[in-house]
């Protein structure tokens, strides 16, 4: 790692200092925040020209999100001598219009706690995409994708060389211009070559966050808004205090209004086969809860012009639910509703006990429960 020298500012991962205007530098794990935090570095510093690597990694989604930034700015990296940029972070320093690795770059596959978490994180595909955007030498794939997560591939200074993997002295003037933008930073004693594993999550007091793919956090909403992706959206719950978990309505088709709702807890639950929602577990939770729970999905179980006949619960219509929404969260709530019926005309919700056959209703909106288990896709660890 580095030693900020006359940094004027900490702002999460990056540090910016009067001693150097030019430059910014990324020093410490990249996690759900980072990206954020990285834009308000930059508003910092807009005329800010290398973005100075020194980092072990962290989260492949987040480096990604930076690495675009720093690819539409035209902006260059450098891992300065003395420094290391390993995996998530060498897809930082490959966004870079010039680069420039003189300290470590090394690479390997992925690490997830969860095996293939479809589509939560960042998939191989994503990665192949945007280091090809990157014009990113073949033989850095060859040799990230054949290193196991456990190891880490380190390019030697003839590889950085003879790969092209530097490229600098379009924009800038070569090797003695990058040393001048880098010196606010001072190089400590160089740590070990190899990267270490990601540390455990079970560790006491460890940050960390659970993900969900298909369940949502019903109500309790703190605030809603448009976020880019689920890792803003989550970037936006760490830095709200009161904010426990989140969900992320995920639906390509929806282009407009808010699609990141901060929760407050998590006592309601239903099914939502776009939602990919989070919530942070307390230091004394060892493994991440598991959810079984009624479903009636809005996208899939739920039928316009559909009547249920019988098997009503009750005798009269269920109260206090006065819409196709209310009526179906009214039977998700009640563990003894296997359907419900809501009839527009007289806005009555039918809770079903038992399912009858169906039949066609121009006015009627039903559906049917089913239950399903929702087990975590992926824990993240933020805390390193």
């Amino acid at each position: 790692m580095l030693t900020p020298a006359l940094a004027d500012e900490r702002i999460g991962a990056f540090v910016v200092s009067d001693s150097n205007r030019s430059a910014i530098l990324l020093d410490g794990e990249i996690g759900v925040s980072t990206p954020l935090e990285f834009r308000r570095a930059l508003a910092i510093r807009p005329d800010a020209k290398v973005i100075v690597l020194s980092s072990d990694g962290g989260l492949v989604a987040s480096a990604l999100i930076i690495a675009d930034d720093i690819h539409a700015r035209g902006l260059s990296t450098v891992v300065p001598s003395g420094a290391r940029c390993f995996s998530a972070c060498s897809f930082i320093f490959f966004a870079g219009n010039e680069r420039l690795a003189e300290g470590e770059l090394g690479v390997h596959q992925m690490w997830s706690e969860a095996p293939d978490p479809s589509g939560v994180q960042s998939t191989v595909s994503d990665i192949l995409e945007v280091l090809t955007r990157f014009d990113t030498p073949t033989e850095v794939f060859t040799r990230m994708f054949r290193t196991p997560s456990e190891d880490m591939y380190v390019f030697t200074q003839s590889e950085l060389d003879t790969l092209e993997i530097n490229r600098v002295g379009k924009g800038l003037r070569g090797k003695a211009e990058y040393a001048e933008l880098v010196n606010l930073i001072a190089p400590t004693s160089p740590e070990p070559t190899h990267a270490q594993p990601p540390a455990s999550t079970t560790e006491s007091g460890a940050l960390r966050l659970a993900l969900y793919k298909g369940l949502d956090f019903y109500g309790q909403d703190i605030v809603s808004a448009r976020e880019a992706d689920v890792v803003a959206c989550a970037a936006s719950c760490l830095g709200n205090q009161q904010c426990l978990a989140f969900t992320f309505n995920a639906n390509p088709s929806l282009t407009r209004g808010p699609n990141c709702f901060l929760k407050s807890g998590t006592d309601r639950l239903e099914g939502y086969a776009d939602a990919l929602s989070g919530v942070f577990l307390p230091p004394n939770m060892s493994t991440a809860p598991t959810y079984r729970i009624g479903v009636i999905d809005p996208t899939t179980d739920v039928s316009p012009r559909t009547d249920y006949v019988g098997g009503d619960l009750s005798t009269s219509p269920w109260p206090n639910a006065n819409s196709p929404g209310e009526c179906r969260m009214a039977c998700v709530d009640n563990d003894q509703c296997v359907a419900f019926s809501f009839a527009s005309g007289p806005k009555q919700c039918w809770l079903k006990g038992s399912l009858g056959q169906p039949r066609t209703a121009t006015t009627v909106t039903s559906g049917v429960k089913r239950w399903m288990t929702f087990s975590a896709v992926e824990v993240l660890d933020l805390s390193e």
